[in-house]
Order: C-alpha cells, then sequence, then structure tokens
C-alpha cells in the first residue's frame, strides 16, 4: 500500500470542490457527516473541537501554527485539521474540524462504509462520484450541503476524508 501525502491530497480534494461549486452542486445529506467512535458522534459540521476531544482524547501529535493545527490521534490512524477563529478574544475564541482523516477501520460512515470496505460499496451506498486515479489509486468525491466526503482506494478504501467547504 502507497503512503498517502495528506497535504497533496486535501490539495485535490480542494480544486475538486472548486470544480464541484461552479456546476455540479452538492447533495444534501445531513447524516454523511455523523461519524462515532468510542460512543461518541463528531462531525466536520461540528462548531467546535468538543466532540473530537469527548472521541479521541488528548491528541498524540500536534503540528501548524495558527490560524489552525493538525491534531493526530489513535495511533496516527485519526488526523484532524482545525481552523481558530477570533483567536485574539480569547471568549470568543472557536476552533472548529476543517478536515478529518480516516484510516481507523472501526470508524464507519454513517452509511456502514469503512476502511476495508470495496469501491462498489462505496459507490452502492453514496451514487455516482466525481473520480479520477491518483499513482493507481481511486479517488472518489461526493460533494454535500458544506462538506466534501472522499474516499481513498488502493484495492478496498485506506482511507476517508471529510473536508469543510464545497
Amino acid at each position: 500500500m502507497k503512503k498517502n501525502n495528506p497535504v497533496v491530497l486535501l490539495l485535490l480534494i480542494l480544486i475538486m470542490g472548486t470544480v464541484s461549486a461552479c456546476g455540479f452542486g452538492g447533495k444534501s445529506d445531513d447524516d454523511a457527516s455523523a461519524l462515532e467512535y468510542n460512543g461518541v458522534t463528531f462531525s466536520i459540521k461540528d462548531e467546535n473541537m468538543d466532540n473530537v476531544y469527548a472521541a479521541f482524547g488528548e491528541p498524540e501529535d500536534t503540528e501548524g501554527d495558527r490560524p489552525g493545527y493538525y491534531y493526530t490521534f489513535d495511533s496516527g490512524m485519526v488526523g484532524v485539521s482545525s481552523f481558530i477563529i477570533n483567536e485574539i478574544y480569547e471568549d470568543r475564541r472557536q476552533e472548529f474540524p476543517d478536515m478529518i482523516s480516516i484510516k481507523d477501520e472501526r470508524i464507519k460512515t454513517s452509511k456502514g462504509i469503512g476502511v476495508g470496505s470495496a469501491e462498489e460499496e462505496v459507490k452502492t451506498a453514496y451514487g455516482k462520484a466525481e473520480a479520477f486515479d491518483l499513482d493507481g489509486m481511486s479517488i472518489l468525491s461526493y460533494s454535500f450541503d458544506g462538506y466534501q466526503m472522499v474516499f481513498v482506494v488502493d484495492k478496498t478504501v485506506v482511507e476517508i476524508q471529510y473536508v469543510r467547504g464545497s
């Protein structure tokens, strides 16, 4: 299995999001953004990082600087990029998830898709995707209202990314 560079994947997702916003439109599926881990539901649409911390505890590693950070949880199997607004005024400071990367097979989407699922299972659950190949892997992207869900497939799903905005 090839190691995925999260920065390259994020850039590709953002480019695809721009294409999506320019004519493909987004599906409305509020349930698709919800994930569950350790009995806690969290989402790319959360307005703060509280649910992420409740699900995973303290991050194992933190990278980056203002206006956001990249946190690693679950022995590197989960990554969360955050964005911070109103940082100067502590009482109005907000940090919210901007991108969630899932490589842990125990975490499933609201439709039961996770790492290890077959490409056809993804397409059956979510329908036709915007798709392209990258280094022999398939990238399947679905645009919803307010976020994108991207599946990286190398024979089976190896990573799921949720990205805010679209």
